[in-house]
């Protein structure tokens, strides 16, 4: 009976995978160390080394409204020999913004502890800009 659970599970995760219903992680085209971002259709997506094991957490706020935070997710590599994530190993926090109208927005990414009053471990300021024709670009992306 397990056998047929963990076939008829397989196939639906194929399915959901072959029609993009899974969230897609895409490579950086500029980075400051691992972190970075990469333009998407009609988009950017930042990427982000993360380990909620640590009790650290990524926040983000945007000042402006050209484009709006369609999707955040979390991703853990999968270990070899199990194909399951292990415990305490970091991954990846991703935000995928959508472009909505032309202007600029400035996106600060925080990375500390919520429940401590420290500052945090990391800041990134990016600042993005959206044409007339919804393209984007990312005007600066520092680490403060």
């Amino acid at each position: 009976m397990k056998a047929i659970f963990s076939r008829i599970t397989a196939f639906f995760l194929a399915i959901l995978a072959f029609f993009g219903l899974s969230p897609k992680q895409v490579k950086p085209e500029v980075t400051i160390g691992n972190d970075g971002y990469a333009i998407v259709e009609h988009g950017v997506q930042f990427s982000f080394d993360a380990n909620a094991t640590t009790g650290f957490s990524w926040a983000q706020k945007t000042d402006g409204s050209s484009v709006v935070l369609e999707k955040e997710f979390y991703t853990s590599p999968k270990t070899e020999e199990h194909g399951v994530a292990m415990a305490g190993q970091g991954g990846t926090q991703y935000y995928d913004y959508r472009a909505v109208k032309p202007g600029t927005t400035t996106i600060t990414f925080t990375y500390q502890r919520a429940w401590e009053n420290n500052p945090p471990a990391k800041t990134y300021v990016a600042v993005v800009v959206v044409a007339d024709d919804l393209s984007v670009t990312v005007q600066s992306f520092e680490l403060k």
